[in-house]
């Protein structure tokens, strides 16, 4: 049975902000699918939560779009976050689509919090075509403002990450991707990630199949290498395939044993939940407000959900995970993936059968010890 939860691991807070509230219009949004309420976290419920876990964790303020609650009320719950770091909570991140980045952000967030040493990454998914289902609520494009976003940044000295989610609209373009990478002289780090939406147990809209973006990969980690970007950034999953590829761990939950439980989801009304990769109708943990801090841990509601019946959905679907000859190579990949896939055996195979293909394309450059 592959672990969900690692209670030796390190601890990952995703702090719903505003729940599934967002100032654009993005035409894959999953967020929206979810029950969650438009509200705004308090500081009095980010305290306890914070004092509700039992060990230290990472924080990333999350969304919807995290930055709508305003400065303000960011602040404030910036405060709390200070009252417990570094002894407790390690890492500060937040996650932003850029559209609402300004230099006032950027002297709050880095100058008046510079002591908590904010990471901050920022959603593009490409180039001007690549971009064209992330739209305001106009449906305007947003690719110049979150580019500008990034070029904000620059001015600042300040180094930024890239989340990417590969559409139909972006397969043709995976050389114009790198190139768009290459020209953001800032970017410390990029995650790339397919559409795999799903309706009716079935491809959505725009979505792509697991070979497709596979072939993605193998096209910008060509690229990639021939431009020698490797040099100034990483990108995932690239990285975590070499890692694997070369048996080293990955920091990577698609290709590691740190799995969707790890990755713990608060939404502003108390609910806990799993990596926002799976839906908070199907998979609620628990609730803040319910848990009695001086007997109950988060930790302990994460067990307990574990032991539940809630679960045995997720454990038939990982269980064949472990019968594969190349197991220790994708570790399951994203389990939210699979789960989605499970009532289509033709997509549940491809899944599968994606991560062969790029085991069997990137093995030849496994690394051997006359190379080192």
């Amino acid at each position: 049975m592959i672990e969900l939860y690692s209670p030796n691991s390190s601890l990952n807070l995703i702090i719903k902000t505003a729940g599934n509230l967002c100032n654009i219009n993005c035409k894959y949004c999953f967020e929206i699918a979810k029950d969650v309420k438009n509200s705004i976290l308090t500081p009095s419920l980010l305290r306890k939560t914070i004092e509700d876990v039992g060990k230290k964790f990472s924080v990333v303020f999350h969304g919807g779009e995290p930055l709508i609650v305003g400065r303000k009320r960011f602040s404030e719950l910036l405060e709390i976050v200070r009252q417990f770091y570094p002894e407790k909570v390690t890492s500060v991140k937040i996650q932003t689509n850029g559209t609402l980045l300004n230099q006032s952000w950027i002297e709050m967030l880095f100058s008046e919090y510079k002591d908590l040493n904010i990471e901050i990454a920022i959603s593009l998914d490409g180039t001007y075509n690549m971009n064209r289902l992330r739209v305001d609520a106009q449906e305007n494009p947003t690719f110049a403002k979150v580019r500008n976003a990034f070029q904000l940044l620059e001015n600042n000295g300040i180094y930024a990450g890239m989340l990417s989610v590969i559409s139909k609209k972006s397969l043709k373009y995976a050389k114009e991707y790198i190139d768009l990478i290459d020209s953001i002289p800032n970017l410390k780090f990029v995650k790339i990630n397919a559409l795999f939406n799903i309706e009716n147990n079935e491809l959505a809209k725009d979505s792509i199949s697991p070979l497709e973006f596979a072939y993605f990969i193998k096209e910008t980690a060509s690229y990639y290498i021939e431009k020698g970007l490797y040099k100034r950034l990483s990108i995932e999953p690239l990285l975590s395939i070499l890692q694997r590829i070369n048996n080293k761990e990955s920091r990577y939950c698609n290709f590691s044993c740190n799995k969707c439980f790890n990755f713990i989801s608060i939404y502003p009304n108390g609910d806990i939940a799993p990596c926002d990769c799976f839906s908070i109708n199907e998979y609620l943990i628990d609730n803040i407000n319910r848990m009695d801090r001086e007997s109950v841990l988060l930790e302990e509601s994460i067990e307990a959900y574990l032991e539940s019946k809630e679960i045995e959905k997720l454990n038939q679907v990982t269980d064949e995970c472990l019968k594969c000859d190349i197991y220790s190579f994708c570790r399951g990949g994203c389990l939210s993936h699979r789960y989605y896939f499970r009532k289509n055996e033709r997509l549940k195979r491809e899944f599968c059968s994606s991560k062969k293909h790029l085991y069997d394309y990137f093995k030849t450059w496994k690394i051997k010890k006359e190379d080192k």
